[in-house]
Parts: structure tokens; C-alpha cells; sequence
């Protein structure tokens, strides 16, 4: 199907149909299973839930549809005022696509991933105002591989590995907007620390805070090693326990370098450096 020309004026924010596909949370984010163990399904239920609650702050909760077999989002959602359809359990881009038939004929439509916890109302306004200058479009996710929303009026979803490779085929103008906390998807212990140094959503942070305390663990440590090279190493905490971290903790840091005998504060889980951070670095960080 051809996609209509872009019209002369940008779209506003309140013009956008909100499309949220979520997996049954109770079997959900099976990559976190080992760090939450329990906690996992209502760890994941509360990540959909900041997710589809930033969406209703960014566009209206009757412009936000939620395709899942999540009875209990649904029970919760409904009575807000945002549409269910129900998953037709043909996998992430076939939720999006029956999603999106539902929708009214030629709305502005954006597929939103529902793993997306410090995702903020405003964050997503500037992602849909950048959106509307393109008939067809979509956002990259943190490490620029995957997608986190695709726009537009009339478009196939191509979500799943590699897929910011294959909207940008498929046509879709490539979006790398500086919206962190859009493009931070949560799907392992290393996203959500990442995730967590932007700030969490209400419903995250309180699980994290009231279940999930106990398997990320923020603490001092000192850089013991660094290649500059392949940006990994391994730093030695206070009871001399050396630990290791790769680029993936590093890279998001700030970090452009480390020194031996440097101070950092780590986030670790099962014995690995999740994330790293110098009080005072990173959004949101005061200095002290």
C-alpha cells in the first residue's frame, strides 16, 4: 500500500492514535526470570503499565489502544478510558497489525513497544511532533538495532531482531531523537539498571524498591582493569571482590575513559556490572 503524502501542516501531539502491543505479563520479560525470579510477573506487569500511563498522558486514553491477552491490564486500562482489543496470539507484529485495523481510516498511528518504564508524556509528545514531519517514520531504540516506535498512517509493522534495519528498508524515515528515556526498552537486568539511572516510572520504581531490591544492588567499587579498546574491565569492590562489566555497562555510563583506582557507584547483578555511573554524571544525578 502506498503512504499518502505527508500534509503541508505537522500534526499535533492530540492527533496521534497510540497503538500498544503487550504479552500476557504473567509470562512476559522471560530474559529477567533469573535476576527477579518471582518478582518477574509483576515486575513486568508494571512496566506495561508506566508505559501505556505515559501514553495516556502524551495523547488521551481514548486515543491509546492496548492489544493484549493480559486480563488483568485490561481490567485495569478499560475503565480509564483506553480501548482492548483482544492479542489474536500472532506474535508482536501481528498484535500491532490487528491493532491497527481497528483504528479509524487514515488516523496518524504510532506503535508503541510496552517496555518502556522512565517513558515520560513529554518524551513521547516530542517523538510524535518529530514523527509528524514525516509520512512515514520510526524511532531506533538505545543501541540503534531495534525500533521502539514506528508512525504513520499506513505502514507494516517489521518489529523483532534487527528491525530499525527493516522499517528503514521498508521505506520509514530513521528518527535518532535524544529521548533516552523513549528509546530505553526493557528487556534483561542490563536494560532496567539503564533504565533506572534515567528514572523509573512509579509503578516500576515501587516494585523495584519494594521486591526487586534484593537482585540489583547499587554499591561503591574502584576500577581494577579497562581496555579503552573494547570498552570493558572489571573494577574491585570494598571487600575485594573483582567483578567484571562489558561495553554494555560502560557505553551508557557518560563515561568517556576510566583510570585504575577510579571511584565509581555500580549496579550488580548475579556478580556482574550492570551499569556504572560517578555521583554527579548522568541525568538526574546531583552532585555530592
Amino acid at each position: 500500500m502506498t503512504t499518502p503524502p505527508h500534509p503541508p501542516t505537522i500534526v499535533a501531539p492530540h492527533g496521534w492514535h497510540v497503538v500498544i502491543p503487550v504479552k500476557d505479563t504473567r509470562h512476559g520479560k522471560s530474559r529477567l526470570a533469573r535476576p527477579a525470579g518471582p518478582d518477574r510477573a509483576v515486575l513486568s506487569r508494571a512496566i506495561a503499565d508506566d508505559t501505556i500511563a505515559a501514553a495516556v498522558g502524551a495523547v488521551g486514553a481514548g486515543r491509546v489502544l492496548l492489544v493484549t491477552a493480559d486480563a488483568g491490564l485490561a481490567e485495569a486500562w478499560a475503565p480509564r478510558g483506553v480501548r482492548v482489543v483482544a492479542d489474536p496470539d500472532t506474535g508482536l507484529n501481528g498484535a500491532i497489525a490487528h491493532g491497527l485495523t481497528v483504528l479509524p481510516t487514515g488516523a496518524w498511528a504510532a506503535a508503541l513497544l510496552g517496555d518502556l518504564p522512565c517513558l515520560t508524556p513529554p518524551d513521547l509528545c516530542a517523538a510524535l511532533d518529530a514523527a509528524a514531519l514525516h509520512a512515514d517514520s520510526f524511532v531506533p531504540d538505545a543501541d540503534g538495532t531495534g525500533t521502539v516506535l514506528r508512525c504513520g498512517r499506513s505502514f507494516r509493522p517489521r518489529f523483532g531482531p534487527g528491525s530499525a534495519s527493516s522499517h528503514e528498508a521498508g521505506g520509514a524515515t530513521r528518527l535518532d531523537l535524544d529521548l533516552p528515556r523513549l528509546r530505553t526498552d526493557v528487556d534483561d537486568a542490563t536494560s532496567l539498571a539503564r533504565a533506572r539511572v534515567l528514572g523509573l516510572g512509579p509503578a516500576t520504581s515501587a516494585v523495584i524498591e519494594r521486591l526487586g531490591s534484593g537482585w540489583i544492588h547499587s554499591m561503591q567499587a574502584t576500577v581494577h582493569t579497562f581496555d579503552p579498546a573494547d570498552r570493558s574491565g572489571s573494577v574491585l569492590l570494598d571487600d575485594g571482590l573483582e567483578l567484571p562489566f562489558t561495553q554494555d555497562a560502560f557505553d551508557p555510563s557518560g563515561l568517556r575513559l576510566l583510570r585504575i583506582g577510579q571511584r565509581l557507584t555500580v549496579d550488580v547483578v548475579d556478580h556482574h556490572v550492570v551499569a556504572m555511573r560517578i555521583v554527579g554524571i548522568g541525568p538526574g544525578q546531583p552532585i555530592r
